[in-house]
């Protein structure tokens, strides 16, 4: 009876660990770097941090979503790059503002339905696809602005990325507010299941009814219009629309997502984790320049802990089996 009970301990520890391995990681981070520097746990610090999460985490929710899905978009960066020119180029050209809004919204959700249409319409594979359409996309914000960033934003625009409502960041009141629905989505809704049963095992899905490619559909399309509310929180926050904004943030998507407990292979969605991710991910980031390291340390370090989290959902799933197919032996 002991033994059973300590087996039975040791699998919801081993569980609880992979589930919350980002929240692990992160604290053991954080206390190196206070041992490093006085400066991380200092308010202005700590402000940066939570500002700049904002819209790595907007957009990570969305590509959790189609991660869990058993799909993956690469062409998330360069679409927020292209949405935050488009979307600039109208706010100065006296366009209004719930008018650009609504179109940083459809263009997101119109670009999620590209992909997902190129994708199930000639049967090709996510990653190839996202990646083409990302060089798209890329393509089209060049042409869009001549290579040129567009500064002169109106004030209800800078107001995503610097307003505040009762002495709350404005994107952080929309991250969490996005966490909160995706997680109802994800966990309470028929939708969610499906989108979940989709990820784990595509043909068993469709056999049991499920209409898988209404469902790729609806996730690339939820997706982008993360996308397109991410452009307005970073292009709002840097005051201009740059080129180069997006650029990378696929990766640093992926990094957070898999590390917040998202497995590559889908069938499974973890929100919250998600957001912890994100912010593991922008701690690196934050500590390495108070420490005064060289930036492209920065890229080294990311891709690093997309390895490590890897590893550790791979170890950890291959624990959990032995412990089960142990359990089961001596149940026999």
């Amino acid at each position: 009876m002991n033994k059973s009970k300590k087996k039975m301990d040791s699998e919801k520890l081993v569980q609880i660990l992979m589930d919350n391995k980002a929240l692990v990681i992160l604290i053991i981070f954080v206390g190196i770097v206070c041992c490093l520097t006085n400066d991380f746990f200092s308010s202005r610090n700590l402000t940066n941090i939570l500002r700049q999460i904002c819209t790595s985490c907007t957009l990570s929710l969305g590509f959790t979503l189609v991660l869990s899905s058993g799909m993956i978009d690469l062409s998330v960066g360069y679409m927020l790059g292209m949405i935050g020119i488009s979307t600039a180029m109208m706010a100065v050209s006296g366009v209004s503002a719930p008018i650009v809004i609504l179109a940083a919204l459809v263009i997101g959700g119109v670009c999620g339905f590209l992909n997902a249409f190129i994708t199930s319409t000639f049967n090709l594979a996510p990653f190839i696809v996202t990646l083409a359409m990302g060089m798209i996309y890329q393509g089209i914000n060049l042409l869009l602005c001549h290579a040129k960033s567009i500064a002169g934003l109106p004030d209800w625009y800078l107001f995503f990325g610097t307003g505040k409502i009762l002495g709350i960041p404005f994107p952080v009141i929309v991250m969490l507010a996005l966490v909160a629905i995706m997680a109802v989505v994800v966990q309470r809704t028929r939708f969610g299941r499906y989108a979940l049963a989709v990820g784990g095992n595509k043909k068993a899905a469709r056999v049991c009814g499920i209409p898988t490619r209404k469902i790729m559909y609806s996730v690339y399309i939820i997706t982008g219009v993360c996308v397109g509310m991410s452009a307005l929180l970073l292009t709002g926050r840097t005051a201009s629309a740059q080129t180069t904004a997006g650029a990378g943030m696929e990766l640093d998507a992926v990094a957070a997502v898999v590390i917040g407990g998202t497995p590559m292979e889908g069938g499974k969605a973890n929100v919250f984790g998600t957001l912890i991710g994100c912010l593991l991910i922008q701690v690196i980031s934050n500590s390495l320049n108070l420490l005064g390291v060289d930036s492209n340390w920065q890229k080294i370090a990311k891709g690093l802990v997309i390895i490590v989290a890897i590893i550790l959902d791979q170890q950890g799933s291959r624990l959990l089996d032995k412990i089960r197919v142990r359990k089961v032996a001596q149940n026999a």
